[in-house]
């Protein structure tokens, strides 16, 4: 599910609250998140040499829900390491040594603002969130939150 809307109608509140009453959740923002925080890393434990395989915010919230705050402020890179866990409910890792398959299976709960600060409804969804177009749509929804005031 995406979230979209002006600033200021507490699409991050949502989502704080929606990770305190949810069994397992995690929330994490797009603009300080990489994809690897997202994904999983590769760590080196620095007294033994053995690497080990940490799994990020999509691989903890199996079976849950990941809210990813600040969707749109993703670096393009940052965005592309969802579209596996978006379509495929995995996380694939070929990294220092190590070749598996994570599982993913979280349901995406995603907050982003419109492109210009302020959502325009004289344009389509395409055009006012800065999402490619790929990507928006392995949303299976998208809800606008308008500040009418």
């Amino acid at each position: 599910i995406l979230l979209c809307g002006d600033p200021g109608v507490a699409k991050s509140q949502l989502l704080k609250h929606i990770t305190k009453i949810a069994p397992r959740a995690v929330y994490t923002t797009g603009k300080g998140s990489s994809g690897v925080g997202l994904t999983a890393a590769v760590i080196r434990d620095p007294s033994t040499g053995d690497v080990t395989l940490e799994g990020g915010a999509l691989v903890l919230a199996d079976k849950g829900i990941c809210c990813i705050d600040e969707f749109d402020k993703m670096d393009e890179y940052d965005q592309t390491a969802i579209h596996e866990v978006m379509e495929q409910q995995t996380v694939s890792v070929a990294k220092g040594g190590i070749t598996t398959t994570l599982n993913a299976r979280t349901s995406i709960l995603a907050a982003a603002n419109p492109l210009l600060g302020r959502y325009d409804t004289k344009k389509s969804a395409e055009q006012n969130i800065n999402l490619p177009t790929a990507l928006l749509s392995r949303f299976d929804m998208t809800y606008l939150l308008l500040d009418s005031a």
